[in-house]
Formats: C-alpha cells, sequence, structure tokens
C-alpha cells in the first residue's frame, strides 16, 4: 500500500502475548514498508499514538503498557475487533550494509531491530544485544533465535543474561572486534542511544540508530517530536547522525 495520510480499518486476526505487559497485534492486512518506518495507531475518542512495524506482511505491531493509550490497547482490545492505522511513516529505517554486523536493542526498541533483522540473510556475521531491566521485562530473545541469530541478554539486576547495559556488551564486542563491525543498528531508550553512538564514535564505526519521540501527526507538521532541528517523524526516526547535542 501507498502512505496514506487518512487512517484505514483493519481487523486485528491474531494477539500474541510477549511478556506481562506487552503484546503484538497482528492484522489482517500487510503494508508496503521498510524496516524502521512505524504507523500511527488510533483508537476513536482515545487518541493516536505512534508505533513501530513488527512485521509488514502480515501487518503487526508491538504494544507495551506505559500509560492510558497502551493499556486500552492491551486489555480492551480482542481478536475480531476493528483498528485504526496509517501509514507507513518515516524514513526507511537500517540501510544494509555488507559486513559484520551488531544489533543493539533495549525494552521495545527490539521491535524495529526484529523488522530489520528478518531481512538479513548473513546470521552468522550477525550479533544481536538485547537488555532490559529483568527477565520478566525481555522481549523477542526468542524470535531473534528463531532467526538464528547469535543473542547476547543483558539485565540491569542480573536476573538473565549479563548482570548490566547492553552498552557493556557492545563495547566488548567493538572492541574483540576492531576494524571488523561495518555497522551497528540499535534502537531503545535515549541514554542508552546516547551511549551507543558515542562508543561508536570512538571506535570509528558507522551507526544507524532510530529514535523514540512523542509525536501527534506524524508527517511533519506539529513539531512536537522535534530533536536538535530535526523532526523524528519525518527526518527520522533513524538517523547515522545525532540530532543536535550529544
Amino acid at each position: 500500500m501507498k502512505q496514506s495520510s487518512l487512517p484505514q480499518a483493519g481487523i486485528v486476526k491474531k494477539i500474541i502475548k510477549e511478556n506481562f505487559k506487552t503484546k503484538t497485534f497482528v492484522i489482517d492486512a500487510k503494508i508496503t514498508a521498510n524496516p524502521g518506518q512505524f504507523i500511527m495507531v488510533w483508537l476513536p475518542e482515545i487518541a493516536e499514538k505512534p508505533f513501530s512495524l513488527t512485521t509488514t506482511d502480515p501487518l503487526s505491531f508491538t504494544v507495551m503498557s506505559v500509560g492510558k493509550f497502551t493499556r486500552t490497547i492491551n486489555t480492551k482490545i480482542k481478536p475480531g475487533d476493528k483498528i485504526w492505522y496509517r501509514g507507513p511513516l518515516g524514513k526507511g529505517f537500517f540501510k544494509n550494509k555488507p559486513g559484520k554486523k551488531i544489533l543493539v536493542s533495549g525494552g521495545c526498541g527490539c521491535v524495529p531491530v526484529y523488522c530489520f533483522a528478518r531481512t538479513l540473510k548473513d546470521k552468522k556475521n550477525t550479533t544481536v544485544i538485547i537488555g532490559a531491566k529483568n527477565k520478566k521485562e525481555l522481549l523477542f530473545v526468542n524470535k531473534f533465535k528463531k532467526l538464528g541469530f547469535k543473542v547476547m541478554v543483558t539485565t540491569d539486576d542480573g536476573s538473565q543474561g549479563c548482570k548490566g547495559f547492553t552498552t557493556d556488551i557492545l563495547k566488548q564486542e567493538l572492541e574483540k572486534n576492531k576494524n571488523k563491525v561495518s555497522c551497528v543498528y540499535s534502537c531503545g531508550p535515549d541514554i542508552m542511544l546516547r551511549k551507543v553512538v558515542k562508543l561508536c564514535l570512538t571506535s570509528k564505526v558507522k551507526f544507524q540508530v532510530s529514535l523514540e519521540a512523542l509525536m501527534k501527526c506524524g508527517f511533519g507538521i506539529c513539531g512536537s517530536c522535534s530533536r536538535g532541528g530535526k523532526l523524528v517523524c519525518k527526518d527520522g526516526p533513524v538517523f547515522s547522525k545525532w540530532p543536535g547535542k550529544l
């Protein structure tokens, strides 16, 4: 489908419980989009919010309960219900560069990273690092493993994998694979992404990071997602140069 500025209706075909507060909604539609693009999901009389694409065929997106809108989707929407969306929006995410890759995700940042990973054929030359606060909040670990990737897990409290942060592992991997990593691809909390970018700059490794931001329109009109003179919705959400000051 082409980008649409008007909401389109789709039927929820399947709901997958990812963890205690996160679900993936599979819609009876497909969308022509690049990994890292997003859709605006609309619940009439409630709100409209952006969500990264989990898969494009079928169209699916993943929702973590963090506020009223996301809790409403996760508790009220059932298979067979109608849901409205528009998109795809934003610039295509993660241009595939030949050579060794490292994929880094924190929290819900695994969603666009997973969408990108599904397009990769050279799985043996790609390392995936997934982080969360604790074991209960980890996402998509098994999904990446099923695709055939080497997965390294970190949790803040050490309840699964290495105790610490994704950037601790990234630093080790960059030092171990000097001059071998072609690009680091990442999405997650701002504090993590800033550290990822700094590590890449220090190691002189290219990076592509997907920023998270609050949006009202999704196509550059409202300006609510402005970052360093750039609009996350229109100029991103993926950037190969950090917008503004690190």
